[in-house]
């Protein structure tokens, strides 16, 4: 491996040297600590390694992995978009994110905070399968702030990594990590991003690698919908519902939601007539707009929020796709 190659997985010119001296020792001791901490090398001859992942420029010849393994054979699909998630945009992966996990995808991000951490939060929340790729080594998970949110990645998928264990996340390595990202994956899913952020750099990557980009439209005057906005003007594909991304994959799925909304009684009917999924609605709306007491009012609501028809947001309710 060239200097170079070895400087962009995270060693320094002290450690290159070092490695080319007693690379045996360093090797015996990544594999020490590999075994030490649960960590598997999953190599490119390997039948794990991802088929998707080989094909990109320079694929990496083996790949940290911890967690559920298997996973990596899954049809996956990338989920990235902006840190500093709107309501919008959380709306967005409410509607989206728990039916593609139903549907049998396996969700991958970068663990970060906002739109990504969201998006594998609602994955195993509907016991979907989930892989992080972290912007370091594996003894070094990021961010640190979302380590409950790591911790239950292992028990719903794997977090992987290309660099040592012992390399510290640094801003450098995040597009490097993006790479892996988009090269795991057949497709890449964008909700909310600024027109400079790193979800935009891995929709490029995307492109470069010949995957497909599907981005969720914002509105026109939100600055984390700029960069969304700009891949459907350049040819990505928009995203209203779920069904535009499973038509790309082949996938028929009927939503059993449909058949419990046909469950619903008249009041609940009522009630789901007057939300829409884009805006949060206050217990005095629907007082102001049903002629039912205020403690009907909120038994129904409780009970729609029960059965997954409608989410409590930001002191009102919201509906679900």
């Amino acid at each position: 491996m060239h200097d170079r190659q070895l400087h962009h997985l995270g060693f320094s010119q002290i450690e290159i040297k070092d490695l080319k001296i007693n690379y045996k020792e360093i090797a015996e001791r990544e594999i020490q600590l590999c075994f030490a901490n649960g960590i598997e090398l999953i190599f490119r001859d390997n039948t794990l390694y991802p088929e998707l992942l080989s094909e990109i420029f320079d694929p990496p010849e083996y790949i940290y992995v911890k967690g559920d393994k298997s996973v990596l054979k899954s049809i996956k699909i990338a989920v990235v978009g902006s840190r500093t998630a709107t309501p919008y945009g959380r709306n967005a992966v409410r509607r989206l994110i728990p039916e593609l996990s139903r549907a049998g995808l396996t969700v991958v991000s970068g663990m970060a905070y906002g739109i990504d951490s969201w998006a594998q939060h609602l994955a195993m929340k509907e016991a979907g399968k989930t892989i992080g790729v972290n912007a370091g080594g594996l003894l070094h998970l990021y961010p640190a702030g979302n380590r409950s949110l790591i911790n239950e990645i292992f028990s719903h998928g794997c977090i992987i990594s290309e660099f040592p264990l012992d390399t510290i996340p640094r801003p450098f390595f995040f597009p490097i990590r993006n790479r892996i990202i988009a090269g795991l994956v057949p497709s890449v899913l964008v909700i909310e991003a600024a027109l400079k952020s790193g979800s935009l750099v891995t929709a490029r990557l995307a492109l470069e690698q010949n995957r497909d980009v599907f981005a969720v439209p914002g509105p026109i005057d939100a600055p984390q919908s700029q960069g969304t906005n700009d891949l459907i003007l350049h040819g990505a594909k928009l995203v209203r519902c779920t069904q535009d991304i499973f038509e790309e994959y082949g996938i028929e799925y009927k939503n059993k939601k449909n058949r419990e909304l046909d469950n619903l009684s008249s009041k609940e009917k009522k009630i789901l007539d007057l939300l829409d999924s884009n805006e949060v609605k206050e217990i005095d709306y629907f007082v102001e707009n049903l002629d039912f007491s205020v403690s009907e009012i909120i038994s129904l609501l409780m009970g729609m929020v029960l059965k997954k028809i409608i989410i409590q947001d930001a002191g009102g309710y919201t509906k679900l796709s």
